[in-house]
């Protein structure tokens, strides 16, 4: 496989604006990851400026963010193994510098898809740890059919924190921060200033319903704490770009965070009462955020269940 990191790229698909992707529906028998890896080959391709030298790249994979300096190109993600060289075309098109830093805010396959390809080019791979020990010895996750890794050590991130990194690019300072649990225990939240961009990961996509990765330390009350850590952190004028979906605002963010907390109350006054996760997910305890919320890869019922496990295994802790 070809990684095209330097200038001079054929393929230019730099548009004005972004593009909302439609989601498939799944097939009969098709798990979540299936419906989405179908989606991600097939289709089309995004890519957008959004200003201060910072694009947005969409379609095969969760959103990529590129941020090129005088010399170099820093990304956030790398989409899917499958379309990591029409990716990096996109991105040498777009900024006409090499990539030499890749900044993983999962350890899902749609996120780190490219670390192989990439990493073999010599480009660095920061991570949190906890992702860093997920890609190295791979897990499966539960309810959306997923099973990741390991990789290679060409994919491995090279450079890790726990809590805090600071990084430069150029004029931009990006500031990573993992909270704890949320959609997994190692998801990273970069703010990027003077750009006042926040670039939050899974745990927050507009408007889906999230994937909480139980296997991998995630939990509804910790992603609902991060959400809330996020939203005191961010000003009213700050751009998001979430794991998919359009860029959104803190309004945006205000309501996906509203709609967990609902849905958490309801499911956990059902547990309370004695239902089981079959009762629970028939209670419809979505039924007023489906319309907005359900248009993603994860259904209302597969959310349901992952609340109400996580909830569960919290019961069980305390």
């Amino acid at each position: 496989m070809r990684c095209y990191l330097n200038t001079g790229l054929e393929l230019a698909v730099l548009a004005s604006g972004v593009t909302r992707i439609s989601v498939a529906q799944a097939k009969p028998n098709e798990s979540v990851t299936q419906k989405a890896e179908r989606q991600f080959r097939n289709a089309l391709f995004n890519a957008a400026a959004l200003g201060n030298g910072i694009f947005l790249f969409s379609g095969d994979g969760a959103n990529v963010v590129a941020i090129a300096d005088d010399s170099s190109t820093l990304l956030v993600d790398s989409g899917i193994t499958s379309r990591v060289d029409e990716l990096a075309q996109a991105i040498g098109s777009a900024t006409h510098r090499p990539v030499t830093t890749l900044i993983n805010t999962s350890w899902h396959f749609d996120h780190t898809g490219g670390n192989t390809c990439f990493g073999s080019a010599g480009v660095v791979i920061v991570a949190q740890e906890n992702i860093a020990k997920e890609l190295a010895s791979g897990r499966s996750v539960p309810f959306i059919g997923l099973r990741d890794g390991p990789y290679p050590p060409q994919g491995l991130p090279k450079r890790t924190f726990k809590t805090n990194l600071a990084i430069k690019q150029g004029l931009e300072e990006l500031d990573l921060v993992n909270y704890g649990s949320a959609h997994t225990d190692g998801d990273t939240v970069i703010y990027v200033a003077p750009a006042n961009i926040a670039v939050v990961g899974d745990i927050f996509s507009n408007p889906y319903y999230p994937v909480i990765d139980l296997s991998s330390g995630g939990s509804i009350d910790g992603l609902i704490y991060t959400v809330d850590q996020v939203l005191a952190h961010i000003n009213p004028e700050m751009k998001i770009i979430p794991g998919y979906g359009l860029p959104a605002t803190r309004a945006d963010l205000e309501a996906y965070r509203n709609m967990l907390v609902s849905v958490r109350d309801r499911v956990r006054s059902l547990i309370a009462a004695g239902k089981s996760i079959g009762q629970v997910v028939a209670a419809d305890p979505t039924r007023d955020f489906d319309v907005k919320w359900r248009g993603g890869y994860v259904p209302s019922a597969t959310f349901v269940e992952m609340v109400f496990a996580s909830l569960a295994a919290a019961d069980q802790q305390n």
